[in-house]
C-alpha cells in the first residue's frame, strides 16, 4: 500500500503540474482573445455590428475563473504535495482554497451557460427573443453578481473546512 501511495503522489504532482502549465497557457490566450475587439468594424456584413454580441464578456469571465481556480487551488495543492507538508500551519490556506475552488468553479459554469442563452438569444427568430440581449454593462453587471452570489453560496466552505489533527484538510460538523 506504501508503494501505491508514493506514485500516487507523484503522478499527482506530475499530473497537477502539467495541468497548471497548459491550463495557464490556455486560459491566458483565451482572456487575450476575449479582449481584442474587432479589428475591422467597418468590413463586418452581419446584422450585428462587431462587438454587439455579449458571448465574448461571459466567455472572458469564464476564462478568468478558470484562471483563478488555476493559480490558487491548483497551484497550492501542487506545492503542499511537493513539499510534502502537512497543513497544521496553513489555516487559511484550507479555507480559501476551497471557497475560492467553488466560487470561480460555480462563476464558470454559470457563465458558460450565459453565454449560451445569449447566443441563443442572438440567432432566434423571433423578435421578441432578439429584445431580450442585454448590454455590455449590464452584462458585465451580471457577471459581478453571480460571483457575489457564487461567494456567499461558498461562505459555508470558510466555515466547515479545518485542519484536522492529522494535519489534513478535512470537512468537520459542528
Amino acid at each position: 500500500m506504501d508503494e501505491f501511495d508514493f506514485i500516487s503522489h507523484k503522478l499527482m504532482i506530475f499530473a497537477g503540474i502539467l495541468m497548471y502549465i497548459f491550463g495557464s497557457i490556455g486560459n491566458i490566450l483565451n482572456i487575450c482573445v476575449f479582449t481584442k475587439w474587432c479589428r475591422s468594424k467597418n468590413k463586418s456584413k452581419s446584422s450585428f455590428p462587431c462587438g454587439a454580441s455579449n458571448s465574448s464578456l461571459y466567455l472572458l469571465g469564464s476564462s478568468i475563473s478558470n484562471l483563478i481556480v488555476i493559480i490558487y487551488p491548483l497551484l497550492t495543492r501542487i506545492l503542499l504535495d511537493e513539499l510534502d507538508t502537512t497543513e497544521r500551519n496553513e489555516f487559511l490556506i484550507c479555507k480559501l482554497r476551497y471557497f475560492i475552488l467553488h466560487t470561480f468553479d460555480l462563476t464558470s459554469l454559470a457563465c458558460i451557460c450565459l453565454a449560451t442563452f445569449d447566443r441563443y438569444l442572438i440567432s432566434s427568430r423571433e423578435v421578441r427573443l432578439r429584445k431580450l440581449i442585454t448590454t455590455r454593462r449590464r452584462t458585465q453587471s451580471i457577471i459581478l453578481i453571480l460571483v457575489v452570489l457564487f461567494g456567499i453560496h461558498s461562505i459555508p466552505m470558510l466555515k466547515y473546512y479545518r485542519v484536522s489533527k492529522a494535519g489534513y484538510c478535512t470537512i468537520v460538523s459542528i
